[in-house]
């Protein structure tokens, strides 16, 4: 059974393919808390009702845990949820359990207290020092090292210092030449005698991670209605290229690996062998973007808008994993561009800008 939670409809997901579909309560429509990246933990009020049916997350997996006979599922809300995960989270760097304590002390729901910190929040780990609570800044800093603990708290080495016997970091370096990367990089580097360049991706500020929410909004879709690319001045000239025209980007190599093979041997998995052996194989991809030229870019490379809808810029990248960390080069792709006709944006800026935008 193929249950989905969302809260609109997304094809084919929900639409075709899921045999119960539950409509979710998002944000502002509940109380839920958030931890960022940089450990700073907020609470994001509820504002407004949610619509018909919809209901949070919590109360769906309730549901589904008291139907399956498991106990212990009887939360009355989001903060429920929120004070009995607390004790999950004691002694790791996402720990807010002196919170949740410090509430139940002062008579008040874990939310309240967290509500008192604003927007700025608070960050984890939080502590105690002179019966207050405090945030956490930096890990590893040895000006945290604040001697007795107060409160419900576990003192943890990597607050103060890095969990190595000296307290120092370990910056372990491989070395450029290891096979298992300068054989993919000599396999994947542009070909001067092809007249490719180097062909990176990215993400543009106004839509979110690969847009598979902002697609539906029209007010976002259409500041970037055509997937873009930034090409220097240098290699525009060459190809003919102007900002506003239609850029056709093809790599008639592109290297996909099949699977996840097994070896002994180092050697085994390094890419000259996994080619060999046929755990690779060879295709080719393109795309067509609308060409912006600046100087923002390094001679050489040209920088596409990632993942948009029907012209992903993935299409010339080579999907054979890092042999040591197992992750995927996407950054890495070449390509040969042709102009191959002008967009309707070269002459029109109403509908997409081609002004440059360098950080600097």
């Amino acid at each position: 059974v193929l249950v989905d939670s969302d809260i609109y409809p997304v094809e084919p997901l929900n639409t075709q393919l899921a045999d119960i579909v539950l409509p979710a309560a998002t944000w502002g429509e509940e109380d839920f808390t958030r931890c960022n990246s940089e450990r700073r933990l907020r609470l994001y009020a509820k504002f407004y009702d949610p619509p018909g049916e919809a209901k949070p997350d919590w109360w769906a997996v309730q549901k589904f845990a008291q139907k399956m006979g498991f106990t212990g599922y009887d939360w009355k809300s989001s903060n429920d949820v929120f004070e009995e995960a607390a004790r999950f989270g004691r002694g790791g760097v996402l720990n807010y359990h002196p919170l949740v304590v410090k509430a139940k002390d002062r008579n008040l729901k874990g939310h309240e207290l967290l509500r008192s910190y604003g927007t700025t929040g608070i960050q984890t780990p939080i502590r105690v020092r002179n019966g207050e609570l405090v945030g956490t800044k930096r890990l590893h800093d040895p000006v945290n090292n604040w001697g007795e603990m107060e409160g419900p708290e576990v003192q943890r080495h990597f607050l103060y210092a890095f969990n190595t016997f000296t307290g120092k970091a370990i910056l372990l370096k491989s070395p450029w030449k290891f096979s298992g990367w300068i054989q993919f990089y000599e396999a994947i580097k542009p070909r001067p005698e092809k007249g490719e360049i180097w062909v990176t991706n990215g993400r543009i500020n106004e839509t979110w991670q690969s847009g598979f929410d902002d697609v539906r909004k029209p007010y976002l879709s259409r500041r970037w209605p055509y997937p873009f690319i930034i090409i220097h001045p240098d290699d525009a000239k060459a190809k003919g290229i102007e900002s506003g025209d239609l850029v056709q980007v093809y790599n008639d190599t592109v290297y996909v690996q099949l699977g996840q093979p097994q070896g002994v041997l180092d050697a085994d998995l390094n890419f000259n062998n996994l080619l060999k052996e046929g755990h690779i194989k060879i295709t080719d991809g393109q795309f067509v973007s609308v060409a912006i030229v600046s100087d923002e870019m390094r001679k050489g490379v040209a920088m596409a808008n990632f993942n948009y809808p029907g012209s992903p810029a993935n299409s010339i990248v080579h999907a054979v994993p890092d042999p040591v960390t197992n992750n995927y080069r996407y950054k890495l792709g070449r390509g040969v561009l042709t102009k191959v006709g002008e967009s309707p944006y070269k002459h029109s800026f109403t509908s997409m800008t081609l002004k440059p935008r360098p950080i600097i």
